[in-house]
């Protein structure tokens, strides 16, 4: 067996993936400015005209256009909403009913999806096996958050030209507070900030779930796919996946609320490169979240002010991305695709 056999690790491939070093089309974004000079002036288009750059770019076209847009929502479980002192205000019977709403198009997330002509697909993590109570043990063994970040690479079945994320279910909000203490520091008094609606016995018990998994996990949180291991969730390791597909696909990215732009983080602390091809839709009430998009330097493209993600806000900034696109409609493709 060679050394680099012997020395390989489930994480290993992930790894690799967010080291490649992948740049997006600069000759297709160059196009989307200039013509957009000739329609006005510099900065006339303010965020739109940065993002139909953006799109351009990582769509590797030019005129940049949205064809196949896909709405990927992981539903997951955490072991944590069993402890004493509930965490969550949704429970795991929450998160199926929320699913097969979705998948009988009666949620208002069909409806908001239909509307900007985006395709759902629902990817349900065991969400009748939670992982593990991160307080106890780890969420995940190294082996099952490789293979989850492996199985979010379907979200790019299809070949959608753009990737909207969302993620359902009881306890995620809490798991992505605890691996943003770990890729960051801070207090969970910080990072569980939530938003005005949770009550303060929640928010409570969310701070001291997140104390003692910090403390049972000491020394295990400097490398970001440990943190997303001992604290975080499925739902968080596919997103991870699926935005590092994405990029080997050139797919550009929307993020949703603070638990995707945490999955994003993960990224983020391994390559910070590796996230130019991510945007993110919209900023919650949540003020964690405003907290995790300056650590990764992105502006969102509005501020919604809904108290949750679950997908809503991702999948709504695909119709203003579709406005980006507008001024382009009609213009002769000049990238073959």
């Amino acid at each position: 067996m060679s050394k680099a056999l012997e020395s390989s690790t489930p994480f290993s491939d992930v790894r690799e993936l967010a080291m490649r070093d992948i740049a997006p089309d600069a000759s297709s974004s160059e196009q989307v400015h200039n013509a957009l000079l000739g329609m006005g002036r510099q900065g006339d288009f303010g965020k739109l005209g940065n993002a139909a750059e953006w799109l351009a770019g990582w769509q590797r076209r030019y005129p940049p256009r949205i064809e196949n847009a896909t709405l990927a929502v992981f539903a997951g479980s955490h072991g944590v909403t069993a402890l004493d002192g509930a965490v969550s205000l949704s429970s795991d019977e929450n998160t199926k009913t929320r699913v097969e709403d979705l998948r009988a198009g009666r949620s208002p997330l069909s409806a908001i999806a239909a509307a900007n002509e985006a395709n759902i697909r629902i990817f349900e993590l065991a969400i009748e096996k939670p992982t593990a109570n991160f307080t106890d043990d780890a969420a995940m063994s190294e082996r099952e958050c490789a293979a989850t970040i492996a199985y979010g690479f379907e979200a790019l079945e299809g070949k959608p030209d753009l990737l909207a994320l969302g993620v359902v279910g009881a306890g995620i909000g809490t798991a992505a507070a605890a691996v943003a203490c770990g890729l960051y520091g801070g207090t969970p008094e910080y990072w569980v900030r939530p938003g005005p609606s949770t009550p303060k016995e929640i928010s409570a018990a969310r701070i001291k779930t997140v104390n003692a998994g910090l403390a049972r996990h000491r020394g295990h949180l400097d490398d970001p796919l440990e943190a997303l291991r001992c604290l975080g969730g499925r739902e968080l390791a596919a997103c991870v996946g699926a935005i590092l597909a994405a990029r080997i696909q050139s797919v550009p990215v929307v993020l949703d609320g603070f638990a995707t732009t945490i999955a994003a983080g993960i990224v983020h602390a391994m390559n910070p490169s590796a996230v130019e091809h991510v945007l993110a839709g919209h900023v919650t009430r949540r003020p964690a979240h405003q907290a995790a998009l300056d650590r990764l330097d992105m502006t969102p493209l509005l501020p919604m002010e809904f108290n949750t993600g679950g997908g809503m806000g991702s999948v709504a900034a695909i119709g203003l991305l579709r406005t980006a696109c507008a001024p382009f409609l009609g213009k002769p493709d000049q990238s073959g695709n």
